[in-house]
């Protein structure tokens, strides 16, 4: 599952409750745009791919 999906299903979730304003929603997605083009952009990608490859690995 992509990393961005399951940010997406994390975001709808969080709206739905009410416990994320369409503010924050905005200033969350342009800290990803501005984290994606800087330097840290290639250690997030892997430590974000490795986090979801372990949990991947719990499987039934």
């Amino acid at each position: 599952m992509p990393f961005v999906i399951a940010l997406a299903a994390v975001l709808v979730f969080l709206r739905r409750t009410s416990a994320l304003k369409t503010s924050h929603a905005f200033a969350c997605g342009a800290l990803g745009f501005y984290l994606a083009d800087s330097s840290l952009a290639g250690s997030i990608h892997s430590a974000s791919a490795n986090l979801l490859g372990m949990v991947g690995s719990f499987g039934p």
